[in-house]
C-alpha cells in the first residue's frame, strides 16, 4: 500500500532540511527498485506542498517549487515537517501560518512526522499537548518552556507516539526517513536505504552529540554567582551548601533558584561542567581515562563512568573511540 506524503515547503530556511527529506523519501523507493523489485508498489508517493501557489525562497538564493499548494491537496496519509532555520524565533514566525493546516489535516487523519524544530510547529498546532516528543537538542529548553504540556526528551532521537512521530537534530532527517520505511514500507526496505544512503538507522540517542550549553541566558544573578563559582574550579569539592554559604542563601533557596533559572540543580549542573570538560580531554588527548575522571574531580573511576554514562549515553572509552583523536 503506498502512502501519500505531503512534505511541507518550509520558508527561509536551509533548502537541505526541506530538499533533504523528500529527496531521501524518494531514494527509499529508487533503491528498492534498483537492487530489489523493480515491480513492486512504491512504499511512498511523495509532494513538496506550499501554503500557497508559487515558489518558495529558501537560505542562500535557493529556490523551490512545490508540487501543490496546501488548499488544494485532499489529507495526506503523512505529513512531514522539516525543521526550522537556526535563527528560530523569526523563522518560526515566518512558518506560523502552517500549524492550522498542519492541525486541520491532523484532524482528518493524516499522521505527523517532525524533523528538527519543526516540533515547534507541530506543538503549536496543539498536536503534542500531554505526548511525549523530541527535537534538535539545542533548542529543548526553549520547546519546554514554550510548551510546558509536552514531555520533551531532548536525549531521544526519534519518539513515536502513533499518530505523531518527533525526530531530533539538522541530519537526523535522514534516520528519521529510515525509521518511516520501516514503519510504512516494512523493514527490508528500511534496511535497504540505510545501506545506501549510508545512513545508521540503529542511532537511537542525540547524547553523544551533546555539546554544553551553558546556560547564561536568564537574569538570576545569585544563579550566575553560583555558576562562575562552579566553572572557575569544577574538580574542587564545593558542596551545593558550601556554594549556597559564598552566595549567601541556604541551600534550598540556591536550589529553587536553579530550578527556576534553568530547569537545573546545582549538583546535577556541576556534573554537567565536569564531564563536557571530560569530553574535551578525552577528544583532544590520550591520557588514561581514570587520570582524566580525577582531573575533573572524580576520585572514583566507577563513579566516573557512571555519570559520564548517563550524560552522554557513552562510556568513556566508547566515545574516545568515536570522537578521540585518530591513531
Amino acid at each position: 500500500m503506498t502512502t501519500t506524503v505531503a512534505v511541507a515547503a518550509l520558508a527561509g530556511g536551509a533548502s537541505i532540511n526541506t530538499a533533504g527529506l523528500m529527496d531521501a523519501l524518494v531514494k527509499v523507493d529508487r533503491a528498492w527498485g534498483m537492487l530489489a523489485d523493480p515491480d513492486a508498489e512504491p512504499a511512498f508517493r511523495v509532494s513538496l506542498v506550499g501554503l500557497r501557489d508559487g515558489p518558495i525562497e529558501c537560505r542562500e538564493g535557493v529556490v523551490m517549487h512545490p508540487h501543490a499548494a496546501a488548499d488544494h491537496l485532499d489529507p495526506p496519509d503523512l505529513v512531514v515537517v522539516p525543521g526550522l532555520d537556526d535563527d528560530l524565533e523569526p523563522s518560526f514566525e515566518r512558518n506560523r501560518e502552517w500549524c492550522p493546516r498542519i492541525g486541520a489535516w491532523h484532524r482528518s487523519g493524516s499522521k505527523v512526522a517532525t524533523s528538527c524544530t519543526g516540533a515547534f510547529l507541530a506543538a503549536e498546532a496543539g498536536l503534542l499537548d500531554g505526548k511525549q516528543a523530541t527535537t534538535h537538542w539545542i533548542a529543548a529548553r526553549r520547546f519546554r518552556r514554550l510548551y510546558p504540556r509536552v514531555r520533551v526528551t531532548p536525549e531521544r532521537m526519534i519518539v513515536d507516539v502513533g499518530d505523531v512521530i518527533t525526530s531530533g537534530g539538522a541530519t537526523t532527517f535522514l534516520t528519521l526517513v529510515v525509521y518511516l520505511a520501516e514503519r510504512f514500507g516494512g523493514h527490508d526496505r528500511a534496511v535497504l536505504a540505510s545501506k545506501v544512503m549510508l545512513v545508521d538507522g540503529e542511532r537511537r540517542s542525540q547524547l553523544p552529540y551533546v555539546a554544553f550549553a551553558r546556560h547564561r541566558d536568564h537574569t538570576d544573578e545569585l544563579v550566575h554567582a553560583a555558576q562562575s563559582l562552579m566553572e572557575e574550579d569544577p574538580a574542587g569539592q564545593l558542596s551545593v551548601g558550601d556554594l549556597a554559604h559564598h552566595v549567601g542563601v541556604s541551600s534550598r533557596t540556591l536550589g529553587r533558584h536553579f530550578k527556576a533559572a534553568i530547569d537545573e540543580t546545582p549538583r546535577r549542573y556541576l556534573q554537567t561542567i565536569r564531564i563536557e570538560i571530560a569530553k574535551r580531554e578525552l577528544e583532544m588527548t590520550t591520557d588514561p581515562v581514570d587520570r582524566i575522571g580525577v582531573r575533573v574531580g572524580y576520585q572514583d573511576p566507577t563513579a566516573f563512568r557512571r555519570a559520564f554514562l548517563r550524560l552522554t549515553g557513552l562510556g568513556p572509552r566508547d566515545y574516545r573511540r568515536k570522537f578521540g583523536p585518530s591513531a
